[in-house]
């Protein structure tokens, strides 16, 4: 107790906070600490909540910033923050506190959602091994024999697809005696737009999927993945653009590589015209480069190149690949200019990955399990020595 009150006495602004939840003011005539039984139990309250807690233990004592560990009701345990909003704090502190508010808004939520389940499991540890990312909450959520994997996200949510899918393979590997029926995502309200078109084109014998999307008031509805059918994609007139070997970075090397022998990588392929990122994506950046090829009979093909180690590149290229689908099947590509001559055929364009073969990321394979079957889908890996010669190392069907 006398750590408590030594840091509210020194704190000129002090607040509580349960992760996911406002803060507390700690003014005066508004909390109490007491010693009962031998136990310190702090207690708080403000115009529209109050919180009363047993002090069981202190996991750090920084300056500006006490956490406690603290026992709720029915002995759950928890961290309360006790934290001096005058004080400066540094951008380690500030990550430390986000991601405990992240993650019990997810532990929230889920059990809200799950009633009667057991969370079995909820952690923000990096696991590099197993490609786990320490910036998204995972959890594991079981009753009985079923299970079901969960990934929450604030920053990046258009990531947590990745790392939700490497999550729950991790998962199936690892428990063998659940039955895990599939993924759960909690993604902001607004954001969860690409994801859930990304959804749409994973196979649903392979797993299930909840999205569970959060607004600033700390609750969720899910939504309906149907409901997001349309792109926001378009296809501008073909215009002639050169591509030059000066061009920097070493994806635009391979981009050059591949235009100009093309058929080494695929023979099934027409050798000309190749053609780099027709369909044109309204928000974001992309450090990928996108090729779109045709075979004879006028079936398209996307190329989705990358000269280093990227676990989002399986996500990525599907990003690419539905709306190359979506222009296919309304004749966008023909009607603008592209492939004169060649009468495109409207069924789903084929989907290749090409990287250098020790750079391709070892869960790149884990992902492209999940794809549709519709998605044809191969892997080539080149040899190190790419920028002087392009040789095929492998290729792999999925």
């Amino acid at each position: 107790m006398a750590v408590i009150r030594d840091f509210l006495t020194c704190a000129q602004s002090p607040v509580a906070i349960e992760p996911g939840s406002e803060p507390i003011p700690l003014t005066a005539g508004s909390f109490v600490i007491e010693e009962r039984s031998g136990a310190v139990f702090l207690e708080a309250w403000s115009d529209d909540r109050n919180i009363a807690r047993k002090v069981t233990g202190i996991e750090a004592d920084e300056r500006g910033r006490l956490a406690l560990t603290v026992e709720r009701f029915g002995r759950k345990t928890g961290t309360l923050l006790l934290v001096d909003e005058q004080a400066p704090r540094g951008a380690a502190a500030e990550r430390r506190l986000n991601r405990l508010t992240v993650r019990e808004r997810f532990r929230r939520a889920l059990t809200r959602r799950f009633p009667g389940w057991r969370l079995r499991e909820l952690t923000m540890e990096a696991d590099l091994q197993h490609s786990l990312s320490p910036s998204y909450p995972r959890a594991l959520i079981q009753k009985g024999a079923a299970a079901w994997a969960a990934i929450g996200a604030e920053g990046s949510p258009d990531q947590a697809l990745t790392f939700g899918l490497i999550w729950l393979d991790y998962l199936r590997a690892r428990e063998r005696r659940l039955t895990i029926e599939g993924l759960v995502l909690y993604l902001p309200v607004g954001r969860e737009r690409t994801t859930c078109l990304r959804l749409r084109w994973l196979d649903p014998r392979a797993a299930r999927y909840v999205v569970l999307a959060f607004g600033t008031d700390g609750h969720e509805d899910e939504v309906d993945v149907r409901d997001y059918g349309n792109l926001d994609t378009r296809v501008e007139p073909f215009r002639e653009q050169p591509v030059g070997p000066g061009e920097p970075g070493p994806e635009k090397w391979l981009e050059t590589r591949m235009r100009s022998q093309i058929r080494l990588v695929d023979s099934s392929l027409l050798d000309r015209p190749v053609y780099g990122q027709v369909p044109q994506f309204t928000a974001g950046e992309r450090d990928v480069v996108d090729l779109l090829a045709a075979e004879p009979c006028g079936r398209l093909c996307v190329l989705e190149l990358k000269a280093s180690e990227d676990v989002h590149l399986p996500v990525q290229a599907l990003d690419y690949w539905l709306r190359v689908r979506w222009h296919c099947e309304r004749e966008d590509f023909t009607a603008n200019g592209y492939f004169p001559g060649i009468p495109l055929r409207r069924d789903p364009p084929r989907l290749v990955l090409a990287a250098p073969a020790l750079h391709y990321h070892p869960s790149n394979e884990r992902v492209v399990r999940y794809f549709s079957p519709e998605i044809e889908l191969q892997r080539v890996g080149l040899a190190a020595d790419w920028r002087d010669e392009l040789k095929v190392m492998f290729r792999y069907r999925r």
